[in-house]
């Protein structure tokens, strides 16, 4: 017998097209979510439903596994209507499908009534919005160990529902998993509410509060200031760039002054996604302007565009990652003539100890700055032991920030850091 609780009762008030649900550990929300897909398949027909996460064969001992269960308990299971342990048909012509997405194209331009995207957070921004842009409906689920694009990109949108759940909205949870998430605080903190040890009251954070949770090993800690006194500060701007035709493509203004480093975000999509959104009009008149080099090189016409576009000055010093001088030199061309190439991975842990060394303030509104500081952190070996090198990924803004650092400190414009 299937008992509602307040998880549900909750779910069920969310009402715009997209529906972010965060939760803790064992508030029941993977579960509460799957049962009303299963009540809206069955009473709605010809509804057509996916439900994705990042593997397979994960989903078939927890998504799925759940999924069956509910079946069996509203007694409405036949197993003739479950094809390959992945599809199940209803007999009014609605069906559920279930995707996992490590395979590569699964899902891309899918149409559908709902797209349930679960652990949202292990799926990647550009995934999520191939799979649910067609979709009439979306529900989203996480577990809240770090920002992800969720908070930056979805969760501020007018079509968007925000719920937070914890383990005290589901009535029936177990009271070995209760009595387990309560732990998690009492081994993170004292009876006085003081910090006894930091992994535990993380885990009391994200698992216990529902609340995002700090990243362990985490590398920076920067402030944010609001937009309107970076504006006032009369200093000389500078710009990192760190190219991407797939990944972001962080273009930053830098500013400078005795210790502190004041950072604001100018762009972040990628090359990609940039042209997606241009009308074939400005793609043809980009386009027109790219010409051929006497060695045979091509100038890109959409980054002295996108250039342009952000009103950054031709005299202005450019800083940018090494490894493209093409587009480097696609800049000069366009007038920029300033533009200069820095980096380099092998000198990463020379700049983050640049970095580390500087007061560093972002802009209110540079959300994907703020994201990769909060997330970027050193990684493990396979036995959970912390190495020196920092993960590569959660780095694009960073890296444009760090090249300008390094340029600024070789003209001795930053001292004695």
């Amino acid at each position: 017998m299937i008992q509602q609780t307040t998880a549900i009762r909750k779910i069920c008030n969310l009402k715009k097209r997209i529906k972010g649900v965060q939760g803790g550990q064992g508030a029941g929300k993977t579960f509460a979510i799957i049962l009303l897909l299963i009540n809206h398949a069955a009473r709605n027909a010809n509804k057509e439903i996916f439900i994705a996460s990042d593997e397979l064969s994960k989903m078939r001992i927890t998504v799925i596994k759940d999924f069956l269960n509910i079946l069996k308990s509203l007694k409405i299971f036949d197993k003739n209507s479950f094809v390959d342990g992945t599809l199940y048909r209803f007999q009014n012509g609605s069906f559920i499908k279930f995707i996992g997405l490590d395979k590569e194209d699964i899902g891309k331009g899918l149409r559908s009534d709902i797209t349930y995207i679960n652990e949202a957070n292990k799926v990647n921004f550009d995934t999520y919005r191939e799979l649910t842009s067609r979709a009439k409906q979306i529900f989203i689920d996480f577990n809240p160990n770090k920002k992800f694009w969720f908070h930056t990109e979805i969760q501020s949108r007018n079509d968007c529902d925000y719920l937070k759940l914890t383990y005290s909205d589901n009535e029936y949870l177990s009271n070995e998993e209760r009595s387990e998430i309560l732990r998690y605080k009492t081994k993170g903190y004292d009876q006085d509410g003081k910090l006894i040890n930091q992994y535990w009251a993380n885990m009391w954070q994200v698992y216990g509060l529902g609340e995002i949770g700090q990243v362990e090993g985490r590398i920076y800690t920067w402030n944010p200031i609001p937009y309107e006194d970076y504006l006032k500060i009369e200093k000389q701007p500078y710009y990192g760039c760190d190219w991407g035709k797939v990944d972001p493509f962080a273009i930053v203004e830098v500013k400078y002054h005795d210790g502190n480093l004041y950072v604001h975000e100018l762009n972040y999509a990628s090359e990609n996604e940039i042209e997606r959104n241009l009308s074939s009009q400005q793609l043809h008149s980009i386009r027109s302007t790219e010409i051929i080099e006497a060695n045979g090189e091509k100038s890109e016409g959409l980054i002295g565009w996108l250039f342009n576009r952000l009103q950054i000055q031709q005299n202005a010093l450019i800083v940018c990652d090494n490894n493209r001088p093409n587009k480097i030199r696609s800049l000069r061309r366009s007038g920029w003539e300033y533009a200069v190439a820095v980096g380099g991975k092998t000198q990463l842990l020379d700049r983050i100890g640049l970095l580390s060394g500087l007061n560093i303030y972002y802009t209110d509104i540079s959300k994907n700055i703020e994201a990769e500081q909060l997330n970027y952190c050193y990684a493990k070996d396979r036995f959970g032991v912390m190495l020196e090198n920092p993960v590569d990924q959660d780095n694009h803004s960073i890296d444009a920030i760090a090249y300008c650092v390094q340029m600024l400190f070789s003209q001795e414009i930053i001292k004695n850091v």
